[in-house]
């Protein structure tokens, strides 16, 4: 009987990308795990999958190539009209997405086909792979983060927008002082930050990996003491708009500090992050230390930050072939072929 309960499970048709949807939402929306921005993230991503021909497609028929083919398009959105809600109209037209969001999609399909896998609605899954998206890759020199802190503190009268600019500078140092998520950072409680000790519970996240402690700095120590004042407990970013109570997104007011800094459009907040991998990477070489305290699960995830200078490894190269005297041995070599080359001998 078992047999073939199994057999007739086998032959079953998986359901189409569209249909697996339902169940994979129902998921998002209940799963304790996730974060509100975690789940804003899939539900978009799977707002990009469904205007797309995958969505069409059974599960088992969605290959690396046909994903990785896929141009994924969505909807224009109309700035200068909001609806009743707030939020910005949409247009009846599709542009194509940038990289971001390509691999917004990518990554929901990726979630969807583990769940599916987790789910046994599928034996096995292809291997898909992200699309480029510069962005990440900038890093925030000290030029750089000079221009983002006056664009940030640029007198204004407006006590609100005063208080949120602040805000939002203190989450970039932050999230570049200690090397946290933006999602590790805007959830965090007064009760995890730990003064005497000089460092910052998480106690959950991204990974595995996530729930760790980080290394608070001195400049760190002191905004955040200056922010929190008297408080002891609750949210660090209270945010009372906001359903889940805390800051879930500086983006907005980083594009506006950005453009007033006249600072490269391709520069976001995940950059902070990504300075304080290539930083301490560089200085310390304890790809260990720094994976640990990024909250990475594995080493890989370091070679993004490995950005040291070519200069040295010329420098030792040269010294090297110094001390074999490659230069002299070479240059003589050459001389001789110039002599032949033109009918002449050296002399002996």
């Amino acid at each position: 009987m078992r047999v073939a309960q199994t057999l007739c499970m086998q032959r079953k048709k998986p359901p189409t990308l569209r249909e697996f949807s339902v169940r994979f939402l129902q998921w998002v929306e209940n799963s304790q795990r996730l974060s509100p921005n975690g789940k804003r993230y899939y539900l978009y991503g799977w707002r990009l999958l469904s205007y797309s021909k995958l969505a069409g497609m059974t599960l088992d028929q969605i290959t690396q190539d046909i994903a990785e083919s896929v141009v994924f398009k969505r909807p224009a959105i109309d700035r200068k009209k909001k609806d009743a809600d707030g939020k910005y109209v949409t247009r009846n037209e599709l542009l194509p997405c940038t990289g971001h969001y390509t691999n917004q999609a990518l990554r929901t399909l990726k979630r969807m086909q583990s769940k599916a896998l987790e789910w046994k609605v599928l034996r096995e899954t292809s291997r898909i792979t992200l699309a480029e998206a510069p962005g990440r890759d900038r890093l925030i020199d000290d030029r750089t983060e000079d221009h983002l802190e006056h664009a940030y503190r640029e007198p204004i009268r407006h006590r609100r927008t005063r208080r949120m600019r602040e805000q939002a500078w203190l989450v970039m140092v932050i999230l570049q002082d200690c090397g946290m998520r933006p999602d590790e950072v805007f959830p965090m409680r007064i009760e995890n930050l730990h003064w005497d000790a000089n460092r910052i519970w998480i106690p959950k996240g991204k990974t595995e990996k996530a729930r760790r402690f980080v290394a608070m700095s001195e400049r760190v120590k002191t905004m955040l003491r200056q922010w929190c004042g008297e408080r002891k407990e609750g949210w660090v970013f209270p945010s009372p708009r906001s359903k889940s109570g805390h800051l879930t997104s500086i983006a907005k007011g980083f594009q506006a500090a950005r453009n007033r800094a006249g600072l490269d459009k391709k520069l976001v907040p995940y950059s902070a992050r990504h300075t304080y991998g290539t930083y301490t990477m560089k200085k310390s070489r304890n790809a260990f230390a720094v994976a640990k305290s990024m909250g990475h699960v594995d080493l890989k995830s370091m070679e993004p930050y490995q950005h040291q200078e070519l200069e040295p490894l010329r420098e030792i190269i040269n010294q090297r072939n110094q001390r074999k005297k490659f230069g002299q041995v070479f240059g003589q070599v050459l001389e001789n072929k110039a002599n032949g080359a033109t009918g002449a001998h050296p002399t002996s």
